[in-house]
């Protein structure tokens, strides 16, 4: 065998690798997103919460502190079980689906050291004002997760969910120290966190 015969095979051999690791990592990268249940009930649930701050705010319900806590731990607690019981159900198989749950997981520790910041604010301060930072926060925190996910799946509409999310902040901004602050980040939560995720998890499924 010549040695231009050799270096050809070489070539083809290097191209056939080069093309077989392409493959390797398409496949990787294949396949849905695999946070759509858990965003969905933190949408409904984090909802229903927000409307049962919004009732305590204007005196349906009784206007102390540990029945807010209540509210609030009580989705939160119900959430965390839920999570727990999707996440041991089913396995991310796809690159991009590991590293979108990573995305997600971040966005929960930000969204309780944003929730712990404010309380310490509050307690610190006795401001309850600060209180009217949370729904604008957390939403942001959203729009950064979705637009995260967008950009590692391809998924163009997740830009919009996430564009959502950031122009929502600011109305949430302007709504602050009032009541109907809570029931437009339900709103915000079912539009922006909900249903993206219903369409995630039936994307899943096909």
């Amino acid at each position: 065998m010549s040695t231009l015969t050799k270096k050809e095979s070489a070539m083809s051999n290097l191209h056939d690798d080069i093309a077989y690791m392409k493959a390797l990592a398409e496949a990787g990268n294949a396949g849905p997103l695999r946070s759509g249940a858990t965003l969905l009930w933190a949408g409904i649930l984090f909802g229903l919460a927000s409307v049962g701050q919004y009732l305590l705010m204007i005196g349906v319900l009784p206007q102390q502190a540990w029945v807010s806590l209540g509210i609030w731990f009580g989705c939160g607690g119900l959430f965390g079980i839920i999570a727990v019981l999707l996440n041991r159900s089913r396995r991310p198989v796809s690159a991009t689906g590991k590293a979108s749950s990573s995305v997600w997981s971040a966005v929960g520790l930000g969204i309780g050291a944003s929730l712990i910041t404010v309380i310490l604010v509050v307690y610190q301060t006795h401001e309850t004002m600060a209180l009217s930072f949370i729904a604008p926060i957390l939403i942001v925190l959203y729009g950064v997760g979705w637009w995260v996910d967008a950009r590692m799946s391809g998924l163009a509409w997740l830009k919009l969910v996430a564009l959502g999310c950031f122009v929502a902040a600011p109305v949430l901004g302007l709504m602050a120290a009032m009541p109907e602050q809570m029931l437009a980040y339900a709103g915000c939560l079912l539009l922006l966190a909900s249903l993206p995720g219903y369409i995630l998890m039936k994307a899943e499924k096909a």
